[in-house]
């Protein structure tokens, strides 16, 4: 079975996107797939600065490229700032695309994120669900060699999307996302079938 990870560009509390993320890890688990549901606030990642990054990576920086080339699959639900994704999603891909020099193994830049199969979900009160964040986070991923999944899902007027417990109230929302959460699963396995 072929390694999901799943995660939110934010770490309020409240998140639209932490909670599509929930919602997609137990669609996903109640798939069948394997799932890993990883938090950022679980992290400790500085602002990005090269003159830090000289003095040496960060540990959890480490830890993150680790888990991320662990997991063939991706979700990314991305909240949508200005326009565009947030600068704590785009902190995130930025160290964790960062070469470790004199590192054997993470000298290599883009090694988390090559040949990973993404998926991209959004989620906002705003009627595009925070579209305009993945047509941004798209160009990101793609010069990173990540492959995206053609499949993608806005989540509009997301204040009434989920019930007391976290789930998606209504089955079409729950069927969206169950289609990327197949297509990425379905690609990867294919992409990395000799990979075991």
């Amino acid at each position: 079975m072929t390694k999901l990870l799943i995660f939110a560009g934010s770490t309020r509390q409240q998140s639209f996107n932490r909670k599509l993320a929930h919602a997609t890890a137990a669609i996903a688990r109640d798939a069948g797939a394997t799932v890993t549901l990883l938090e950022l606030s679980d992290f400790d990642i500085p602002l990005y600065n090269a003159d830090l990054e000289a003095r040496g990576t960060p540990p959890d920086v480490v830890r993150l490229k680790q888990l991320l080339w662990e997991h063939p699959a991706w979700v990314i639900c991305s909240p949508e700032y200005n326009g565009s994704y947030t600068a704590l999603l785009k902190n995130t891909i930025d160290w964790a695309s960062s070469p470790v020099n004199g590192d054997p193994v993470w000298q290599d830049g883009t090694r988390s994120f090559r040949g990973k199969v993404v998926g991209m979900l959004s989620a906002s009160n705003g009627a595009l669900g925070g579209l305009r964040s993945q047509s941004h986070l798209a160009p990101l991923l793609i010069n990173l060699e990540c492959w995206l999944a053609p499949r993608a899902f806005a989540l509009g007027q997301a204040a009434g999307a989920f019930d007391e417990h976290g789930a998606l109230v209504q089955e079409a929302h729950r069927q969206r996302v169950q289609g990327v959460v197949e297509q990425v699963l379905w690609a990867a396995s294919r992409l990395h079938a000799g990979d075991a």
